[in-house]
């Protein structure tokens, strides 16, 4: 019987707390993605791409070698298994229905990179770095060398129906072909240095290099054609399906290079592949792989981007399942051709799984897996291992919180089971200060986490099952908390007086000068100097953060630096920032003071507030005054003329004139030719003017935008 754990079960669990916590905020984490599941720590589990946790396949240890690397498998008629290795150029024979491995040919070469069985059911083994093709009979009879032509590596082999021989190498990228008779030829001869798998099948050949990413299609008379050029370096398998599309798995494990033509004379050193790494070899400097399908009508598309660095072996299993071996974690993989959906199926104890071997074993299908680093043999098995855990990652609920019930969605058939545990702490990685596993929790409905208060959480799924058939399947899981409610911060409060001199909220708080104009006294101002109309609206702002991401609200509040008492200017606000018509208010230096409260995001008594007051700044409503204009003639038809003007709260931050109609005001300076006080004695020479009357106007500016004009005859 299975039972499936409700999306309302877990909505009922989400109000209940809700309830609890009234108007507080409710935080919910959420983990049903794959990427979620992932980022945590799973062990024995199979995650698929859409988001599921079960557990994984078992994958049993087959047999013993101290390897380091298990290249290539072959059986033979006999359902004898033979395997390749490295670095020590080993070939290993397990005996039909053993799984002991007994030495079989100990060649004098470094790594038997690839195996074949012929019609004859002998045994042939492609080498390196001296590129020999043996062909061993058994194990006390001497092998026969078929092929040495000079060529490094012998990458893969293949035997066609009529018994020939066909073997892709390097570093001269040539495939030869071998007849019965041990008659050899080369077969095609790319530009590319290795050629790095073969597909043999009733229209010729598909071949992948190793270089550029180059897939071949090639005919029975040695003519080729790129069917695909991938983007990555190297095509380390070739699959075609029964409609006719061709499955290349290409993979790149150190950066790319451009073509290059090995007639050129450059010396091409030996390749470095993408499975493992040669001993001693650094890591790669970068690493990608693709499944890309290639369609009958030549069409491609990539229908899986590996979440490993690298594929290093694939298995047509149907036309809807392909097998994937990976590294650098050993992990296996199923991949769907149409919907590109995934799921890692298990996890071998070795870096990467190079080669995969499946045989028919009484009626059923047993999947052998070649490892590298170390060197093994595992057996894919279709049964579930009875447990495994998942630790998820550190969840940071951004300041200290409480917990409220964790809950879950998923499928339990009879026999297995999920149970959860919880631990907190204070620091961003769980140590010896953080809580124990709590108790099991397994109401997947939703249990409450006992930990106590904290900032970071982190939740422990163990799975398990009675019956090796059957597994538990995880979905969703989510925790409710509640952060501990802090006070809002203030960093910052400014008043703008709409002047325009600058950064008002420096000026505030200095007191300090604003420059005066550019021009000197008689120059022109320009046409709009003067006429300015001077902000009584002043702009209130401020920042204010909050932890909790609460609602805040606002009150305003203003008094003389002199007075004890704050008055009301303004409540409830809800934006950080007011315009005041400090025209209400009499002349004077003040300050402002802004509370802020949450109380609209919490409950009587959990609401906590902070306010923030402003630098001292001065209130000026009073015009500058305007004294009496004095103009003293030259005689030459030039004036003097001198004005003192006065302001009794700010400094005169500038002045200007016009003589009868002029069309321009022109600024005019006090005798020290900078204004930095209350008081200033304006003076000014004129030019020469027309005979007969004239008449001055001199307006004044303070530095609070307050205006005042004279006027003259003379």
């Amino acid at each position: 019987m299975r039972r499936v754990i409700s999306f309302w079960s877990l909505i009922l669990t989400i109000l209940m707390f809700a309830g609890v916590a009234s108007a507080v905020k409710t935080s919910l984490w959420e983990q049903q993605h794959h990427a979620d599941f992932e980022s945590g720590k799973p062990k024995d589990l199979s995650l698929t791409s859409t988001g599921d946790v079960m557990l994984s396949l078992k994958i049993d240890a087959f047999t013993k070698m101290k390897e380091t690397q298990v290249w290539a498998l072959a059986e033979d008629s006999a359902g004898n298994l033979y395997a390749g290795t490295g670095n020590e150029g080993k070939i290993y024979k397990i005996s039909a229905g053993e799984d002991t491995a007994e030495l079989y040919y100990n060649s004098p070469e470094v790594t038997i990179y690839s195996l074949a069985i012929g019609p004859d059911d002998a045994l042939y083994a492609g080498t390196g770095p001296d590129g020999l093709i043996y062909k061993i009979t058994d194990a006390t009879t001497p092998p026969t060398t078929l092929l040495n032509k000079g060529d490094k590596y012998v990458w893969a082999l293949q035997f066609d129906d009529a018994g020939n021989l066909y073997a892709a190498t390097g570093t001269d990228g040539k495939i030869y072909k071998i007849t019965p008779e041990g008659e050899s030829s080369v077969l095609f001869d790319a530009e590319e240095k290795n050629i790095m798998t073969l597909l043999l099948h009733e229209n010729g050949s598909y071949a992948g290099s190793g270089d550029n990413g180059v897939i071949y299609h090639i005919m029975d008379d040695g003519t080729a054609k790129v069917v695909y050029q991938a983007k990555e370096k190297e095509v380390r398998a070739l699959k075609l399906d029964s409609k006719g599309n061709l499955y290349a798995a290409a993979v790149t494990s150190q950066p790319a290079e451009p073509s290059r033509n090995r007639r050129s004379g450059s010396s091409a050193g030996p390749p470095t592949p993408s499975g493992p790494p040669p001993p001693g070899g650094g890591p790669p400097q970068e690493n990608k792989s693709n499944i890309y399908k290639i369609r009958p009508d030549g069409t491609a598309v990539s229908i899986w981007n590996s979440p490993e660095p690298l594929i290093l072996a694939i298995v047509l299993e149907s036309d809807s399942q392909i097998l994937v071996g990976t590294g650098d974690e050993g992990k296996i993989y199923r991949v769907n051709p149409m919907s590109g959906d995934h799921v890692e199926v298990g996890k071998c104890s070795a870096d990467q799984v190079v080669a995969i071997h499946q045989k028919e074993v009484e009626g059923a299908t047993k999947t052998f897996l070649a490892t590298g680093n170390p060197g093994k043999l595992f057996t894919l098995t279709t049964e579930r291992v009875d447990k495994g855990t998942l630790e998820s990652k550190v969840h940071d609920a951004k300041s200290l919180s409480r917990w409220g019930k964790l809950s879950w969605e998923g499928e339990m058939e009879e026999g297995t089971a999920i149970a959860f545990s919880t631990r907190t702490g204070n620091t961003k990685k769980p140590d010896d200060t953080w809580n124990d596993w709590s108790e099991e929790l397994t109401t997947a409905e939703g249990s409450q986490v006992p930990n106590g208060d904290a900032q970071f959480i982190q939740w422990r799924a163990k799975f398990s099952t009675t019956d090796a058939a059957k597994t538990p399947v995880l979905k969703k899981v989510t925790l409710a908390s509640v952060q501990t409610n802090v006070e809002p911060r203030f960093t910052g409060i400014t008043i703008d007086d709409g002047s325009g001199s600058g950064n008002q909220e420096t000026r505030r708080r200095s007191g300090g000068n604003v420059p005066p104009p550019s021009a000197r006294g008689g120059s022109s101002s320009g046409s709009g100097s003067g006429n300015e109309a001077p902000s009584k609206k002043w702009k209130i702002s401020w920042k204010v953060e909050d932890a909790n991401a609460d609602t805040l609200q606002y009150t305003l509040y203003y008094k003389e630096v002199s007075e004890d008492n704050w008055r009301l200017l303004k409540k409830e606000l809800t934006k950080a920032e007011f315009e005041w018509d400090i025209t209400t208010v009499a002349d004077g230096r003040y300050k402002v003071k802004v509370v802020a409260t949450d109380k609209l995001s919490n409950p009587v008594g959990w609401a906590k507030s902070a306010d923030k007051e402003s630098p001292p700044f001065n209130v000026d409503n009073t015009q500058p005054s305007v004294g009496e204009i004095k103009v003293t003639p030259n005689g030459n038809g030039t004036y003097k003329i001198a004005c003192e003007v006065t302001d009794m709260a700010t400094p005169i931050q500038k002045a200007v004139y016009k003589i009868d109609n002029d069309e321009t005001w022109k600024a005019i300076f006090p005798d020290d030719g900078i204004f930095d006080s209350k008081s200033e004695q304006l003076l000014l020479e004129t030019g020469e003017l027309p005979a007969g009357g004239h008449a001055i106007t001199i307006q004044v500016t303070d530095r609070a935008q307050n205006t005042a004009v004279g006027r003259a005859g003379f």
